[in-house]
């Protein structure tokens, strides 16, 4: 089931690309074979994810951090650098969650969870342990609400019953002190709490740093490593 999830979600986050290109380029395609970009879309898109590893569960929290934008439109010919800053400028405000939560019965049958349902059991919290609730409509930019009022039938289309299912949750992206709650490229760590359970990330994401080489086994290692998890050799930052 998990592996489902996962391939399924391998395709979407092309067609939001698409969707989000199509916005601002008046319909013309995205490249999607041309990489122009250095960092690996598909690592980035891994390690934002997080699926549960019950059998009884169709989990996935995906957060959809500002360099996702970023890197999708560096790679696609079609879109200029103002076009990215206009995109990104219009989500910066939000911390972008994407949610399915699903009970698998005995048979396989899933039975989701409502948005509704969702959004009362569902915070965001930073490393301090503050946390925040999703925005309410009303609260929301009507750009954002357009935008995301325009992937969701491209996705209802393409992954069926799991696409219909599939809810984006706005959150703030600054606490009170106006720092921002998760930043791809730094030092730090913020969880999603649906319920009792809990979907943490630690920061910086790996995909998005260059790799780190070990100087006494010279082991290629991720770019969020300190260490070297072989031999505990301070790798350099």
């Amino acid at each position: 089931m998990n592996k489902l999830i996962g391939n399924k979600i391998g395709r979407l986050k092309w067609v939001i690309v698409f969707v989000a290109v199509c916005l601002l380029c008046g319909g013309m395609k995205i490249g999607l074979a041309q990489e122009v970009g250095k960092v690996d879309l598909n690592a980035l898109t891994q390690e934002t994810q997080k699926i549960s590893q019950k059998a009884d569960e169709m989990t996935l929290i995906w957060w959809i951090p500002e360099e996702f934008w970023q890197i999708s439109f560096a790679q696609d010919p079609t879109a200029t650098e103002a076009q990215s800053e206009e995109f990104i400028k219009i989500l910066h405000p939000y911390t972008l969650i994407a949610v399915v939560d699903g009970k698998v019965g005995s048979f396989g049958g899933v039975t989701y969870r409502s948005e509704a349902d969702i959004r009362a059991n569902i915070n965001i919290r930073d490393s301090q342990g503050a946390y925040y609730m999703p925005f309410n409509e009303d609260e929301v930019d009507t750009d954002v609400k357009n935008l995301l009022s325009m992937i969701k039938p491209v996705i209802v289309n393409m992954l069926g019953p799991l696409g219909q299912n599939m809810h984006f949750l706005l959150f703030p992206a600054k606490n009170k002190n106006d720092q921002n709650i998760a930043e791809a490229k730094k030092e730090g760590a913020f969880s999603v709490k649906v319920g009792e359970r809990e979907f943490k990330w630690r920061l910086p994401l790996g995909s998005l740093l260059p790799p780190k080489i070990c100087p006494k086994c010279g082991e290629k290692l991720s770019g969020a490593y300190n260490y070297c998890p072989y031999d505990g050799t301070p790798l350099k930052k």
